[in-house]
């Protein structure tokens, strides 16, 4: 998708829907925080994303919830609760409907396929555990079909920073939320952008914003390529956490560059997965 300026409510309306996958959120709210009516809203969104912006809402939710249940030891009712639903047999119906099984029977063939199918392995790279002070982060929204490169979205990121903000960034980064077993691929969406020293009191236009992630506990892990990211959080999120009776948070998984490092000639990516 690509965005310009006349999009950027669309894009802002996405981030939205995308930061209260734990309610149901009010569509009148939305459009009131886009400046847009809801009619308005609503004709947008569905010319970019070719659905309302509540059955995105729903989707991505369920999403969610499909996440956990694979990656977690979450029951299916902590599950319902963290992406919105109140009643475990109502959240089951709507889950059972868009996946086509039940929570419970997903989870188990969704870890069996990934047992089976050698996406786990003994040979993965060894992860580390390290504690952090809470990081700032300035962002920018791509989605899967976006014909932007990595770099482009930075560049215009960059282009939009105020210099004080632009003598706080420290290396570059790029947060993913999706699983391509799970989410289309037009719908995949990762923020691309930089870690900062410090959060400033500027305030970017979305879809341009700030994603702080709290002080805590991450799996961490170098990578070569991007290639190696999706298997490498597998192997952290199932194996290695199980046997070390850890548990993810499947928010704010990210790849950090360090482009030092790749500057000696040395493995530059780390990839970053917070514990609960």
């Amino acid at each position: 998708m690509m965005m310009d300026s006349r999009e950027f409510d669309v894009a802002a309306t996405e981030v939205i829907l995308h930061e209260h996958t734990n309610i149901l959120m009010p569509m009148t709210l939305v459009a009131q925080q886009v400046g847009l009516s809801c009619s308005h809203l609503r004709r947008k969104f569905k010319q970019s994303f070719g659905v309302t912006p509540t059955d995105y809402h729903a989707a991505i939710r369920l999403d969610r919830a499909a996440m956990l249940l694979i990656y977690t030891r979450k029951s299916i009712m902590e599950v319902a609760l963290e992406c919105g639903y109140q009643d475990h047999a109502a959240f089951s119906r709507v889950f059972r409907r868009h996946f086509g099984s039940s929570p419970r029977g997903y989870r188990e063939s969704m870890r069996m396929e990934i047992a089976t199918n050698g996406l786990v392995r003994d040979d993965a790279t060894p992860v580390n555990v390290v504690e952090h002070d809470e990081e700032y982060f300035l962002v920018m929204r791509s989605f899967g079909d976006d014909k932007n490169s990595e770099e482009s979205l930075r560049q215009m990121l960059l282009a939009m920073c105020p210099q004080h903000a632009k003598e706080s960034i420290v290396e570059s980064v790029c947060f993913y939320y999706d699983d391509p077993n799970i989410t289309p691929s037009h719908r995949m969406r990762k923020d691309v952008g930089y870690r900062m020293t410090r959060r400033a009191t500027w305030n970017p236009p979305l879809p341009l914003r700030w994603v702080t992630v709290p002080a805590g506990r991450s799996m961490t892990a170098t990578i070569s390529s991007e290639k190696e990211r999706e298997q490498c959080f597998k192997h952290m999120a199932i194996r290695w956490a199980q046997e070390h009776n850890e548990q993810i948070r499947v928010d704010h998984s990210r790849v950090i560059y360090h482009e030092g490092m790749r500057d000696a000639g040395m493995k530059s990516l780390e990839l970053r997965v917070p514990l609960d």
